[in-house]
């Protein structure tokens, strides 16, 4: 199994960069786990979009999804014009704000599952497992596994009571590391790079990397507040490919 990171800014991109995007590869298999703007362009640097075996939403806002509307219509033109002949693509996401799922499910290119709390599902061999985490909509994090190798991906949240246990031994833990202690003021949406580093040593995970960075930040800054608790974090790099 290998993780291409295609995007790991939010809530906006910084120049050249992209939003939230995943590519999971093993063997034929392709999984795209969020596709925030940017990520669709980055995406065919790897692979076709017809090769796509699905798509996994951890939530419906825009840094995480936006590119969904505009691969909609590269999906439904390239049928018209007999460009591509494709089943509908598998879409696993939450259902709620159920304005934006709409806008995304209600295309006849994608055939939509709803996540919940708890689901487990194969998707070509790979095992799905998601857990509901904290932020103003609905948002999961999830476990990707294969051949005893655990990758997992927190999505948007704030420090909750389920995410380290989720993560015990994770061989890759992908954290929200959206703010520094300096800006969290009241309750806060994202996990700061501090509350990422205690939780990846609680969880015991192997590596941890950092991502959906504030493109105004020095990278710099949220690595040292990491490794405040957890010994050589990594920060995500763009279209580059971790094996597991």
């Amino acid at each position: 199994m290998k993780l291409t990171i295609l995007g790991k800014y939010g809530p906006y991109p910084a120049a050249g960069g992209a939003c939230s995007g995943y590519l999971i590869e093993q063997g034929s298999t392709r999984v795209l786990i969020d596709c925030g703007n940017g990520v669709l362009s980055r995406l065919q640097q790897v692979c076709k979009i017809k090769d796509l075996s699905a798509i996994v939403l951890s939530h419906l806002h825009s840094d995480h999804m936006a590119d969904m509307l505009v691969l909609r219509y590269a999906l439904e033109i390239g049928r018209v014009r007999g460009i591509l002949d494709m089943d509908p693509i598998p879409l696993y996401l939450p259902e709620s704000p159920i304005e934006t799922y709409e806008l995304i499910a209600s295309s006849p290119a994608f055939s939509p599952e709803i996540i919940k709390d708890g689901l487990r599902t194969e998707i070509g061999g790979l095992s799905f497992t998601f857990c509901e985490m904290t932020h103003p909509v609905v948002s999961y994090a999830m476990a990707v596994e294969d051949e005893g190798k655990r990758l997992v991906y927190t999505g948007d949240t704030n420090m909750n009571n389920r995410i380290a246990d989720f993560a015990k031994d994770a061989d890759y833990f992908v954290a929200d590391a959206g703010l520094l202690e300096k800006d969290k003021a009241g309750p806060a949406t994202h996990l700061t790079a501090e509350e990422v580093g205690k939780i990846a040593a609680h969880a015991g995970v192997k590596n941890l990397i950092l991502s959906h960075i504030w493109p105004e930040y020095s990278e710099q800054e949220i690595i040292n507040e990491a490794s405040r608790f957890y010994s050589k974090p990594i920060m995500a790099e763009e279209m580059k490919v971790y094996e597991l």
